[in-house]
């Protein structure tokens, strides 16, 4: 369903409304550029109230009015995988997604998805972009488009239906919902079965029994129902989600270098932005966790410990394979665990 609230929702790229666009998704009329941004949440989570809203609003100060939104939510333009390629193509001319729904495209990326480098998503998302401006290799990986944030969720906890995950044994066997291809290596490094399937689908597959327990962040809890479905939630950060916000290139490159600049100044703050927004989603979540009665488990001391060693292996391949590949994946796992 289309979302256009023109003069709240403000312009995501900094176009003058003398600027044609017709080669992207936009659409021009008099005195006005209309731009479309597609993204895979429901219109009412956080990312799309408290982070788009926002930035349009700020990008409407700075075009005065002259640029508008609209918002396509819910994956209305594309699933989640595809929702890069419609910023490549001009599909769309804006795109938000998670990085690990496309396969193999970002292997340095990958580094914020690793066990326990993420500890909270606005710390997280400020790192990932400082890394894009840092490491020429991650800025090659988007260089189709042109990324306006990246930025990481809450650690992805373990979401469980019936059975309560209080030790590494407990996840033995599980059938368990994976966000990405490394993801499904942290499963199988626990014990469990990794199922790969993108956030939406987590609702109808733990409340048919297709899996057992889900990898994802505790602000689903809330912003996508799952406190209907969930029994139980441990707190082991095994894990997070990094996701781009990307605009097509072409649509970029049109700007004006006066407004490129006052553009990227916005998108600089951007990406710290959306993280602040997923904790206070996490927040969200445990609060509603609690309101209904789930059950949230800390591990034990010795248990963390059992989990770290566990999944050690998985970070040493991680960063042997992109050294293997040519890519610097010792030095961008030292920079993104720096304290």
């Amino acid at each position: 369903m289309l979302i256009k609230k023109k003069g709240v929702i403000a312009a995501a790229a900094l176009l003058g409304a003398s600027v044609l666009l017709g080669a992207c998704g936009s659409a021009s009329t008099e005195g006005s550029t209309s731009l479309k941004l597609s993204h895979f949440w429901p219109s009412h989570h956080i990312v799309h109230t408290q982070v788009l809203e926002k930035f349009g609003s700020d990008l409407e100060s700075e075009t005065n009015g002259a640029v508008t939104l609209e918002l396509y939510p819910g994956g209305s333009l594309g699933t989640p995988p595809e929702q890069y390629d419609l910023a490549t193509t001009g599909t769309a001319d804006i795109a938000l997604s998670v990085h690990g729904y496309t396969s193999g495209k970002f292997p340095l990326v990958e580094v914020m998805d690793l066990p326990f480098v993420v500890t909270s998503s606005e710390e997280g998302s400020k790192k990932l972009w400082e890394l894009y401006k840092e490491f020429p290799e991650l800025q090659e990986e988007h260089g189709d488009t042109h990324p306006l944030a990246l930025f990481t969720g809450e650690p992805n906890q373990i979401l469980s239906k019936d059975k309560p995950i209080e030790r590494l044994e407990d996840l033995r066997g599980l059938k368990v919902r994976s966000p990405s291809t490394l993801g499904n290596e942290i499963l199988e490094a626990v014990g469990a079965v990794p199922v790969s399937m993108p956030v939406n689908d987590i609702y109808e597959s733990l409340n048919k029994g297709v899996i057992d327990a889900a990898l994802a962040g505790v602000s689903t809890v809330n912003d996508l129902n799952l406190h209907e479905v969930v029994d139980h939630v441990t707190i082991a950060n095994l894990s997070a989600s990094s996701m781009f916000i990307t605009m097509n290139k072409d649509q970029y490159d049109q700007l004006p270098e006066e407004e490129k600049e006052k553009f990227d100044a916005l998108s600089d703050k951007l990406s710290q932005h959306a993280g602040a927004a997923l904790d206070q989603g996490g927040q969200d979540g445990l609060d509603k966790a609690a309101e209904v009665g789930i059950n949230v488990i800390e591990l034990s001391s010795e248990e963390q410990e059992n989990f770290e060693k566990s999944l050690q292996p998985v970070i040493d391949k991680w960063i042997k394979d992109k050294e293997a590949d040519g890519l610097p994946g010792q030095s961008i796992y030292d920079a993104a665990t720096a304290k």
